[in-house]
């Protein structure tokens, strides 16, 4: 094959071996990111992604032969870029396709400074333009499937499947951005905060039984406050996901509640190893996931949908233990919508 032609591509292409040393770069790679066969290729991953990170994606690539998703590169510069990955393994090689989004370079993507209008209208967009295609491609799949000789099927449908599987998280990710969209238009119900944080955690504590976890909850605010009971429970179900997933074979999940003044604090606290100081101001950043599997997008929506309920989320970590709080107020209302005023 004449790997020549890769040169005339504007997407990077690096292949390398299981010892992570680069056999081939295009042009593009060479001029964006300084590498060259010889090197390793971990020289373009971030500090902190060249060790766990990279042994998670090798894992993955060998049981499973692929891996996309949005990722931070460091450049021939020591500057980082935003990236799409298409990685995949042939043969005894690894082969990287990426792309950077050097549109996105001047938008630092921080919590700090990140403009949430720029990225709904972004992420508005993007919805929009996947949705329609997803759905489409995906009732194509079923009729294929429906007209399929019978002595085809058992040799097509597994295919057939396996293609339907990948847009199914195609289609959770437009999902998620589209909750980017929705976060700030919230449907108040009154709720029993008690009765509600219960039903989550018993309903999560029996879907979730592979691994042995001492699951405890001790709840005690007897409020009742108002939620969007939609957009809060997808956010408790976020923060037991993170605490399930971080706990290995067996451990602790532990949720409480309680009333300090005129706020609820909800704590949800794993024994699962804890998180590097260094990954914690990272946690709320659009895209970024120490999951391979991991999209990065659940813990920044869940900020927002706690933010749009006028609330906090904090995360410490410390002496292998993490804790999530979710601090509310009790009634986020305005006080003309809840008792009469003395208008003079």
């Amino acid at each position: 094959m004449n790997v020549g032609i890769f040169d005339y591509l504007e997407s990077c292409i690096i292949v390398f071996d299981e010892n992570s040393k680069v056999v081939y770069s295009n042009a593009k790679t060479k001029e964006r990111f300084g590498i060259k066969p010889g090197d390793d290729v971990r020289d373009i991953f971030q500090p902190d992604d060249r060790e766990i990170f990279f042994e998670n994606l090798i894992d993955l690539l060998n049981k499973e032969g692929s891996y996309k998703n949005f990722i931070r590169f460091i450049d021939k510069d020591k500057k980082v870029q935003f990236c799409y990955i298409n990685v995949f393994k042939n043969s005894n090689f690894f082969v990287f396709e990426i792309i950077v989004f050097s549109g996105f370079n001047k938008l630092s993507l921080s919590q700090k400074n990140l403009n949430y209008n720029y990225l709904k209208y972004i992420s508005q967009g993007i919805a929009h333009v996947l949705r329609n295609p997803i759905m489409s491609i995906s009732g194509f799949l079923n009729l294929i499937k429906k007209k399929l000789p019978n002595d085809l099927k058992d040799d097509i449908e597994p295919y057939i499947e396996s293609i339907q599987s990948e847009f199914s998280k195609i289609m959770k990710v437009v999902l998620d951005i589209e909750i980017i969209n929705n976060a700030s238009d919230l449907k108040l119900e009154e709720v029993k905060i008690d009765e509600f944080l219960n039903n989550a955690f018993e309903n999560f504590r029996k879907e979730n039984t592979a691994k042995f976890i001492n699951f405890n909850c001790k709840l005690s605010c007897n409020s009742t406050i108002f939620l969007d009971k939609k957009l809060f429970g997808l956010v408790l179900e976020e923060i037991l996901k993170n605490a399930y997933e971080s706990i290995e074979e067996k451990g602790n999940i532990f949720m409480s509640c309680q009333t300090e003044g005129n706020n609820i604090i909800i704590s949800i606290k794993d024994d699962g190893g804890g998180i590097d100081k260094d990954r914690l101001s990272m946690l709320f950043t659009p895209f970024y996931s120490t999951k391979p599997k991991n999209v990065g997008l659940g813990l920044f929506i869940s900020k927002l949908i706690i933010k749009a309920h006028k609330g906090k989320l904090r995360i410490i970590s410390n002496n292998n233990t993490t804790t999530v709080k979710l601090i509310l107020p009790i009634e986020k209302r305005s006080r003309m919508r809840i008792q009469r005023l003395s208008v003079v």
